[in-house]
Parts: C-alpha cells; structure tokens; sequence
C-alpha cells in the first residue's frame, strides 16, 4: 500500500497545476529525510547491543 506522502505526490502531479517542481522536490525532500532517519536509528540500535562473544572451545588447548 502507498504511502500517505506518495499519495500527497501522485495527486499534486495530476491536479492540474502548472508548476509542480518544488511542490514534489520538497515532498521527495521529505520522504527521503524520514527514511534516513530511520536507517540511522536502525542502525544506531545495531551499533549498541552488546557483542555476543564466543564461547571458549575447551578441547582447544593451543597444542595444534
């Protein structure tokens, strides 16, 4: 399903305006400034869980 900023765009692109560039610029301005930010909390939640850190093989005794 589209998105309630992709509707806004499709219906300024075909409401018969003229001059459509910067109204669609800023909406596309917008859209991509809220999928950053999103990745960049997707990925600041990745960067600050703890490391799982592996667990010591015992028979490996450093003899190989």
């Amino acid at each position: 399903m589209p998105s309630i900023q992709a509707k806004e765009i499709v219906n300024k692109i075909f409401s018969g305006s003229k001059d459509l560039s910067s109204e669609v610029d800023d909406a596309m301005k917008a859209i991509t400034a809220d999928a950053l930010e999103a990745k960049k909390k997707e990925i600041a939640g990745d960067w600050m869980q703890p490391e799982t850190q592996e667990e010591p093989n015992e028979t490996d005794h450093g003899t190989d």
